[in-house]
């Protein structure tokens, strides 16, 4: 396909995100390679990779890709599918500073960004894949309507299949891969055999936490402590006991007290009650 560059979107550390228009008058996203060296190149490669096996509505879509680039900076890169509506992180941010008491409903975040959130990885953690890396600015909305949600940015992503711990856990710049304040402490702490798919539950629990009281629990420390975590109900009034249970459960720091997949994660939240018991 050929394309025109209309503007950039993105730039980060590792990659560089522009909007094009194809040959055939649709908007997409091209992603380019930032930093040439072999560390990025590997993160580079592994994202088309797994992104190029997976194919669920709630994760981006990948059409073309060329790992070596073309005339005249031969960067590579790839087209995805361009997403409109902004991140997550973006809306958080809107809303927060909008009202000071502001958490979002309840209901429309389990329903529009957990569990939509939950079955993208369920299909990736079925084929081995993980993301390790979620956080609200890589939950994209697909436009503006803000009804439906994308997981984008699979750069640290792990295939249990294919790769060690020891080829994915540091970026470019010799730290831990993954996010402060949403990296689980197994990931954080390079604990390679206990990462796995409740390594992904962590940081969405940090997430819908955050949705609902507006603040982000404590962090550990270097000892894998943390202060007490308040439950959600706390800061919102729909919460009920069972749904912080559920929460708190999801950014517990031991996975083995975690939902032990993302499949009981999703029983658990469609099993809800509706009433606040």
């Amino acid at each position: 396909m050929k394309y025109n560059f209309i503007k950039p979107v993105k730039s980060g550390a590792f990659g560089t995100v522009y909007e094009i228009q194809g040959d055939d008058n649709r908007r997409y996203a091209l992603k380019e390679l930032k930093n040439f060296d072999i560390t990025n190149k590997q993160r580079f490669e592994r994202e088309v990779n797994i992104l190029s096996r997976l194919n669920h509505p709630n994760i981006v879509k990948i059409f073309q890709w060329n790992m070596g680039g073309e005339h005249p900076n031969f960067k590579p890169y790839y087209i995805m599918e361009y997403l409109t509506g902004g991140s997550l992180r973006e809306h958080m941010d809107e809303k927060f500073s909008s009202h000071e008491r502001y958490v979002f409903e309840r209901k429309w975040t389990i329903n529009r960004i957990i569990l939509p959130t939950c079955n993208a990885l369920a299909q990736a953690h079925s084929s081995n894949l993980f993301h390790r890396d979620l956080k609200p600015d890589n939950i994209m909305y697909t436009d503006p309507s803000r009804s439906e949600v994308k997981i984008t940015d699979w750069g640290l992503g792990k295939d249990i299949n294919r790769e060690s711990l020891a080829l994915t856990a540091t970026t470019a710049e010799g730290e831990i891969g993954g996010t402060p304040g949403y990296c689980s402490p197994e990931q954080g702490f390079a604990l390679d055999n206990l990462v796995d798919g409740r390594t992904d539950i962590f940081p969405l629990g940090i997430i819908f936490y955050e949705m609902m009281t507006r603040i982000r629990p404590p962090a550990y420390d270097d000892k894998m402590n943390r202060p007490t975590v308040d439950p959600p109900s706390k800061y919102h009034s729909t919460i009920s006991r069972k749904l912080d249970r559920c929460i708190l459960k999801m950014i517990d720091l031991d996975p083995k007290d975690r939902q032990q997949s993302i499949w009981d994660l999703i029983f658990e939240l469609e099993t809800l009650p509706d009433n606040h018991s």
